[in-house]
């Protein structure tokens, strides 16, 4: 069942998929999108993880982006996973 949750990235929505990109490939996973919308896996040790994401307001330098987890380890709340990908940012 998906899940979703709002962040507040602190940039432009350009930052935003340049951050994002980095952050995600780096840990090995995969992430395609541009400046609307785009998705993201990841794999854990414990299952993966797979969503989109959808640019939904840009303010002055500041983006909200609408994350949803389409795929999540069973044991891993929805919780923890905002807590993740915020602290990327």
């Amino acid at each position: 069942m998906a899940t979703s949750f709002n962040i507040d990235y602190p940039g432009t929505a350009s930052d935003f998929v340049i951050n994002a990109t980095k952050a995600i490939k780096t840990k090995g996973g995969i992430f395609t999108g541009d400046q609307k919308s785009g998705t993201f896996a990841l794999k854990t040790l414990i299952g993966s993880v797979k969503g989109a994401y959808k640019v939904i307001s840009v303010e002055g330098t500041e983006t909200k982006v609408a994350i949803t987890i389409n795929q999540k380890p069973m044991l891993v709340p929805t919780s923890k996973i905002q807590e993740v990908i915020e602290g990327y940012f």
